[in-house]
This record gives C-alpha cells, sequence and structure tokens, in this order.
C-alpha cells in the first residue's frame, strides 16, 4: 500500500536538466525566507514590545525549540538588550552577520574546514567550556551549568552557533580549544 508521503515524493520527482538546480534554487529560498522572517519577527518584537507578548510562542520556537514561551519568559529582558546591542553594533560597522541568507542551516561546522583538536577530552560536545558565548555575552548560556539553552534550535542551525568555527579567525577570537582547521 502507498502512503501519502510516496505520493508525495513522486510529485516532486523532476526530470530534465534543471531538475537539480531548480530544487537547489527552491532550498536556497526557503532558508532565505526564513532568515528574513526571524528578522522581521524579531524587528517587530523589540520595536513595538506588543509583538514581543503576541509572538511569544514563536520566539520560544526560534531560540529554544519549543512553544511553551512560559518556561523562558523570564529570559525576555536579557535576549531585549542582547538585541539591541547587535543592532546598535551593526550600525556601527562592529558586527555584520557572518551567514549569508541563503546558506543552508547547519548542526556543527563543516568537517571538511576543522577537525577536532587531539587535545580534546569531551569527545564531540563542547561540555561545559562556554568560552564563545562568554566573549560574547550570549544570554542564551545556562551560568550555572555553562551550557546553550538554545541548542539546536532554529536560532543555533540558522545563524553562527551552528555553524562555528568557519575559520581560524573564529577559533582564534574565541579562543577555542575543541577545533583546529584542517590543513
Amino acid at each position: 500500500m502507498k502512503t501519502v508521503e510516496y505520493h508525495a515524493g513522486e510529485a516532486m520527482k523532476f526530470e530534465g536538466p534543471f531538475s537539480s538546480s531548480f530544487i537547489c534554487q527552491i532550498k536556497k529560498l526557503r532558508w532565505a525566507g526564513a532568515r528574513l522572517c526571524f528578522i522581521g519577527f524579531l524587528t517587530l518584537g523589540v520595536t513595538t514590545g506588543v509583538g514581543l507578548y503576541l509572538l511569544a510562542p514563536l520566539f520560544s520556537y526560534y531560540f529554544f525549540g519549543t512553544l511553551r514561551f512560559w518556561r523562558y519568559a523570564h529570559l525576555g529582558p536579557r535576549l531585549i538588550i542582547y538585541a539591541f546591542t547587535m543592532a546598535f553594533d551593526y550600525l556601527k560597522g562592529e558586527f555584520a552577520p557572518s551567514v549569508p541568507l541563503a546558506a543552508p542551516p547547519r548542526s556543527k561546522p563543516d568537517l571538511s574546514l576543522v577537525a577536532i583538536n587531539p587535545s580534546w577530552e569531551n569527545g564531540d560536545a563542547c561540555a561545559d567550556c562556554g568560552k564563545c558565548c562568554n566573549k560574547i555575552h550570549c544570554p542564551l548560556q545556562e551560568k550555572t551549568r555553562n551550557q546553550c539553552m538554545g541548542y539546536n534550535s532554529f536560532y543555533w542551525r540558522y545563524f553562527n552557533c551552528g555553524r562555528y568555527p568557519a575559520s581560524q579567525g573564529d577559533i582564534d577570537r574565541y579562543e577555542c580549544p575543541k577545533w583546529v582547521m584542517r590543513p
């Protein structure tokens, strides 16, 4: 018996020389659209204030991966201050987003560029290091255990966290003991 997923997959099959290019462009549009929606909703929420309350479940999903906004409501002021700080730094030219709008979301760095440092003792995990988060005063870092509350959330995957590090400059800037660049 054929399932709905099978029929949907059959309907999405394209044949011809432009099929893979077309699918790739659609994916890039989707990734760019997701980032632009995030930026738009964040701008609406931070500038109006009312938007923060109306969109609380959405922001909870974006930053923490859950719609249960009441669990993270106490972090609202820290996130707002952080958003304004990033916006002012952007306007002053001290901060520029390093992720292209159409880049695919990532949960880990590009392993063709970086490798885990042989002296790193925690395997794949960052454990309780948190140097990168401490350096930028990230409001999503849980202070007592030094772990990320937004790990693998939309924000993590679509912006810098999930793809860190991307260069030797990133490793040096955050004094990261876990990663080394591949030769």
